[in-house]
């Protein structure tokens, strides 16, 4: 699915040089779930942004499914995100304005290939997989935050991406709810999903196959998880 070779990614002001990310190598195969776990300003985060083509790698090589993307252009970017890859935010990100079904089909809006009908008919089932339909004409505020993230996850899911990357998906939640998503996940892996995930949780990180250790913008340890 992708790989990074020898990635840095550095932030330079005037006076300052920051390395966030240094000399990261890793593989992630179709169908793995990853857990990225580390302390606070290890470069979780960054390394999310660059594997989710939202940041440029200041050196190195990014793989994407056979091929090298880190000099694409932004357009190509934008392009290769919206057919590949589906985002699950810890903040929800959903539009209040907006009922639960208008929220997922946001997930579409630039798939201009989708058609009306297809985009009710994939709207709904991706509602349906994540057990939320029910609540299809209701507006966010009238859900709790686990009824939120179940709409994020089928927001992320509507487009049938290859890669679905999850930044602190449970860090809004309670532990309850922040189990019946990681349950979501794990299911979704099962059933073909390649999943990448940041989080502090280490029994969260237990759900996926692999968890990766990150300090100082370095990758410290790879391990496969006790997988549940």
């Amino acid at each position: 699915m992708l790989k990074l070779n020898n990635l840095q990614k550095v932030y330079r002001t005037s006076e300052v040089e920051t390395t966030a990310l240094d000399s990261i190598d890793i593989n992630i195969d179709d169908g793995e779930f990853v857990a990225i776990m580390g302390p606070s300003g290890c470069g979780k985060s960054t390394l999310l942004n660059i594997v989710g083509m939202l940041d440029n790698p200041s050196s190195g090589a990014y793989y994407f499914k056979d091929e090298d993307i880190a000099s694409y252009s932004e357009a190509q970017l934008a392009f290769l995100r919206k057919s590949n890859i589906g985002f699950i935010f810890q903040s929800f990100n959903l539009i209040d304005e907006l009922s639960v079904e208008e929220n997922v089909g946001l997930g579409l809006l630039y798939h201009s290939d989708v058609s009306s009908s297809q985009r009710k008919q994939r709207v709904t089932e991706s509602l349906e997989k994540m057990k939320i339909a029910h609540r299809a004409k209701h507006m966010p505020s009238q859900l709790s935050g686990g009824q939120q993230q179940r709409v994020a996850v089928a927001r992320a899911l509507v487009a049938e991406p290859a890669l679905i990357l999850a930044d602190e998906p449970t860090g809004n939640l309670d532990s309850r709810h922040g189990e019946e998503v990681m349950g979501l996940l794990k299911d979704l892996n099962n059933e073909g999903a390649t999943i990448v995930m940041v989080t502090h949780s280490e029994s969260h990180a237990s759900y996926a196959s692999r968890n990766i250790q990150l300090f100082d913008g370095r990758i410290v340890e790879q391990q496969a998880s006790r997988a549940m």
